[in-house]
């Protein structure tokens, strides 16, 4: 009864409601277990793409990323990416239950004005092609043909049929698109606009001027998924970057069209290039690290150039992040750069925590802050100072301002420091599989005939595609440049190479020193005697077997085979260097040859960008010939009509270097010499041996090659081939373990080369 009265008490003090509600939640935490953790939401894990494959940037948890993925010719549809939401379910637009599919390219319908095409139809598959023909009175302009890409876009150009009676010539109509204007006088313009959905990239609006051409770049309309290939990029992005850094041609050949309208620049011209890095989580992380990898690449690569670059890099997402400060010494080089990319802790995608918005706006102010900044501290140079700003994102920004008027507002200010529009290029690369095309069109600058704007399908192809950048017809005399893309050939990759035929001796190889002088072993001219033994020697320069003849020989004085036949020296190949003067210089455009760097000169200060005047030749020789070593070089072997790269190691400490010159006693010639001194100077460098790894041997047609480095991505000759101990090449029995090479160090005979090129090679002291 004292429960029953103490329960009454309770209900009748009005506090029933209130006591019902405590039980009733006491039993149901009693009833689910307080204790039990709950279960994290996640996303349907068997989504799937018919045709294709898919990625996530984190699994099925609330806020991965899934990007849809389809082969080359085909692209996903109706959506490429989806997102975990927090009610479990992949949040595709207004797709949200179907699953997509891999659809073929097709290629939208060409437009011709005053002209037919066959055949006709409302879209073009894979392969298809067109042709175009004009009515009477009409000139055809532009491409005859065109055949629709994998891509869903066709090659070739707008093509046109013009009347000669206006001003401008008409400007066409993309493929898929609409044009409205007629009229093309001097200010009048036409605009234009795309179908079915199309994007449109390139100038919107273009304006007829007195130069009989148009503003802006050429438009095009182009499907939403479509992508640009590495070679489309490589060849895009080179001719406008290559000329956009001005390096000047060889004197033989027309300008390019595309080249024409730039400022060439001179050497040392002054270059600003901010690279900023999208780490939204729309981008996600793999394709930020992707991402940075192509900088470091493309870094290592514009350096190349004898231009000044400095570098700002600067990572964004819901805010900017700088990682290198173009303004600051200890930062803005090329090697400061890179080094900050791979060891900075703002240079990691997990800075940016859990504000992963994506403000385009916010990156671009930083930009035009930090050029601002920099006006007073480069005043001295301010006037010459080209910029760049190349942008790797998906277009998507979410926050901030429009990314739009910034651009506008770096371009005012460029304007406003007296600079033309060839003083700034701003390019965008599109780095996911679903990028907003429209956004990225207005992140890059619109120039004519050239494209800023690209959109690729692996982040990595980029690397394959700067892999290009360094146009052999736009570089001028750039030494130590070579082709580093997989598919080209021995010569292009060592362009420099020279193949020679000598009376009275064979095969015999060189090196391009500059355009009219060859450098070779002077032992492959001892049969060389008269004016007439000279006109029969050929040298091989370049790819297309391009054939030179000589006009005169120059042997180092102090060479002589013979010089210690006394001592029982049958052979002495001490100072074995010559050097071969051509008759017609070398068209390094047309020969797809190249110059190498050698080392104490002004070019080699450049290429291991280093301050001129203040670097030393024994700068040089510490760099690149370093003790205790070893020192990785390479040098070309041919094999009959086969040429391959020889991978070897220069022995620079004092142990190594006794225990591989000892082997020179090995050597047929010199089974009887007591002191391997006697026969090997210190003005040879020894390469060879099985530690720490087997070296590569040179064979009979090697000597007189270059012995080089690689530095900096540019290549330095150290050494001429001279002898080996061993024939290894024709004698499967020999002895390999003892074989030897023998090459002249280019620092020991120096003075005779300065001597003899002083007025053609600025050589330093």
């Amino acid at each position: 009864m004292e429960a029953s009265g103490h329960f009454s008490s309770l209900r009748d003090s009005g506090m029933k409601p209130f006591v019902f509600f405590v039980l009733y939640l006491a039993f149901l935490m009693g009833a689910q277990g307080v204790d039990e953790e709950e279960v994290p939401v996640t996303c349907d894990s068997s989504v799937r793409i018919i045709g294709g494959t898919l990625t996530k940037s984190n699994g099925n948890a609330v806020g991965s990323v899934l990007n849809f993925e389809c082969p080359d010719t085909h692209y996903p549809f109706p959506v490429s990416s989806a997102k975990c939401t927090k009610r479990g379910q992949w949040f595709r637009s207004s797709h949200r239950q179907i699953t997509p599919i891999c659809k073929e390219f097709q290629c939208p319908a060409p437009v011709l004005e005053e002209g037919m095409i066959r055949p006709t139809n409302t879209s073009y598959s894979i392969g298809d092609t067109v042709t175009f023909e004009c009515y009477d009175g009409y000139e055809l302009h532009g491409s005859v043909s065109r055949t629709c890409m994998k891509n869903g876009r066709w090659n070739g150009t707008i093509t046109i049929c013009n009347s000669g009676s206006q001003h401008c010539l008409n400007p066409g109509i993309p493929a898929g698109g609409r044009k409205s204007g007629t009229n093309y006088w001097i200010g009048d313009k036409v605009e234009y606009s795309c179908n079915n959905g199309l994007v449109l990239m390139g100038s919107q609006q273009r304006e007829c001027l007195e130069s009989k051409g148009w503003t802006g770049r050429e438009p095009s309309c182009r499907h939403g998924s479509s992508f640009d290939s590495p070679d489309e990029v490589a060849a895009d992005f080179t001719a406008s970057f290559t000329s956009m850094l001005g390096m000047t041609q060889t004197g033989e050949g027309k300008k390019q069209a595309s080249t024409a309208r730039k400022i060439h620049l001179s050497k040392d011209t002054p270059l600003h290039i901010y690279i900023l890095l999208d780490a939204s989580e729309s981008v996600g992380e793999k394709n930020f690290l992707d991402s940075k990898k192509v900088a470091e690449n493309l870094i290592n690569k514009i350096a190349s150039f004898d231009v000044r670059p400095r570098f700002g890099i600067i990572s964004y997402a819901s805010e900017p992040m700088v990682i290198a400060n173009l303004y600051d010494e200890m930062q803005s080089n090329a090697e400061d750069v890179i080094d900050l990319l791979q060891n900075s802790e703002n240079a990691n995608y997990m800075i940016h925590g859990d504000r992963r918005g994506t403000d385009i706006h916010s990156a671009l102010t930083k930009v035009l802050e930090i050029m601002s900044l920099t006006k007073e501290m480069f005043r001295d140079t301010w006037a010459d100072i080209r910029f760049v700003t190349i942008l790797f994102t998906d277009g998507k920004a979410n926050m901030g301002g429009d990314p739009k008027t910034a651009v506008v507002k770096i371009k005012n200010f460029v304007a406003a420091q007296g600079k033309s529009e060839a003083y700034l290029d701003m390019y965008a690369f599109g780095v996911t599989s679903d990028v907003d095309r429209r956004e990225l069109n207005v992140l890059s600058s619109l120039k004519p005939g050239e494209y800023h704007s690209f959109v690729i399908r692996n982040t990595l192809e980029l690397v394959k595609a700067f892999d290009k950048i360094l146009d052999f017809t736009t570089i001028g005399d750039l030494c130590g440049v070579a082709d580093e893309t997989s598919d080209a050939t021995v010569r292009q990759k060592q362009p420099w190479h020279a193949f020679m035929e000598i009376p009275g001796i064979g095969k015999c190889s060189g090196s391009i020193l500059t355009p009219s002088w060859v450098l070779t072993a002077a032992h492959c001219l001892r049969e060389v005697q008269t004016a007439h033994d000279i006109s029969r020697i050929t040298v091989d320069i370049g790819n297309n077997n391009n054939l030179f003849k000589v006009k005169d020989v120059l042997v180092h004085t102090e060479y002589d085979l013979a010089g210690k036949k006394s001592e029982n020296i049958t052979q002495f190949y001490d100072y074995d260097v010559a050097l071969l003067e051509l008759k017609t210089p070398i068209s390094f455009s047309k020969t797809n040859s190249r110059s190498i760097c050698l080392p104490c000169t002004r070019e080699t200060t450049r290429a291991l960008r280093k301050p001129y005047p203040e670097t030393t030749c024994r700068d040089h020789e510490i760099e690149m010939l370093p003790t205790p070593g070893p020192v990785l070089a390479n040098f070309v072997t041919r094999s009959g009509r086969v040429e391959t790269l020889a991978h070897v190691t220069i022995k620079t400490s004092v142990v190594e270097r006794k225990a591989c010159v000892l082997n020179a006693l090995h050597a047929e010639e010199y089974k009887n010499v007591t002191d391997v001194n006697h026969v090997v100077t210190d003005r040879f460098l020894c390469t060879g041996g099985q530690q720490p790894e087997a070296d590569d041997i040179s064979c009979k047609g090697d000597s007189g090659g270059s012995l080089f480095i690689e530095k900096k991505r540019r290549f330095i000759q150290v050494g001429v081939v001279s002898w080996g101990s061993i024939n290894v090449c024709d004698d499967i029995r020999a002895q390999k373990q003892y074989a030897r090479d023998f090459h002249i160090n280019l620092f020991k005979v120096l003075p005779w080369l300065r001597k003899k090129l002083g007025n053609i090679i600025t050589f330093i002291d």
